[in-house]
């Protein structure tokens, strides 16, 4: 992987607070749902934990395909506080007992207070690029994973080729496929690979292209 920039101030809560609030009043970039889509393909069921989910909607795409089953239960995370306020208070699913399918959490990707191996699929989507120590924050993903657990990501593609043009001066790193393959490798028996990249709908737009990686964790 290769560093973009040494560090950056904009990668704080208040910032990503002041993101959400921007993106909530606007519908989701349809690449992004394309996205949210991809991430999720492999998930049948259990606990899942959306991780930097800001103003993710994962939790709703997984609601519309397990809701009559009863069978999931989603936990989103971020450091952003007035973010994850507003998913909890906008956005709550429960059963007939009152109890919660939909949670959102403020929590430290580097040391986070999820239990060991009681997550059934992690979800890290455009995290990665945004961290000092993105290794790290994969290590804690399969720590909090089951045996044969999925650990689904996505990166941008290679941004070192055009610095600075997905996301200004808020990402440090740039992945290639190898670079991802490495991080993963030690900890997974199984990972696949795909590529997005922009497609005409509903108009044409370009966008950097994504990878998504699906790692699956070594049995004990």
């Amino acid at each position: 992987m290769k560093k973009l920039i040494e560090q950056s101030i904009k990668n704080s809560p208040e910032e990503y607070d002041k993101i959400f609030l921007g993106r909530s009043k606007k519908e989701p970039h349809w690449q992004d749902i394309r996205r949210w889509e991809e991430l999720i393909k492999y998930f049948e069921g259990g606990y899942i934990v959306d991780i930097g989910c800001l103003d993710s909607k994962i939790w709703d795409m997984i609601h519309g395909k397990f809701w009559k089953k009863q069978n999931y239960l989603y936990l989103g995370t971020d450091v952003a506080k007035e973010a994850m306020k507003e998913m909890s208070k906008n956005y709550p699913y429960a059963n007939s007992k009152g109890e919660p399918f939909c949670s959102f959490l403020v929590d430290d990707i580097y040391n986070s207070r999820i239990r060991d191996g009681i997550v059934d699929y992690v979800v890290m989507g455009e995290v990665l690029e945004h961290l000092e120590k993105p290794i790290d924050a994969v290590i804690q993903a399969f720590r909090i994973l089951k045996p044969d657990g999925v650990l689904a990501i996505s990166v941008p593609l290679e941004e070192s080729k055009e610095p600075g043009a997905v996301d200004k001066d808020r990402h440090l790193w740039s992945f290639a496929k190898q670079d991802i393959e490495e991080i993963v490798r030690l900890h997974c028996s199984k990972v696949k690979f795909k590529v997005l990249r922009s497609k005409w709908w509903p108009k044409y737009q370009y966008c950097w292209p994504q990878l998504i990686c699906f790692a699956w964790k070594k049995k004990d």
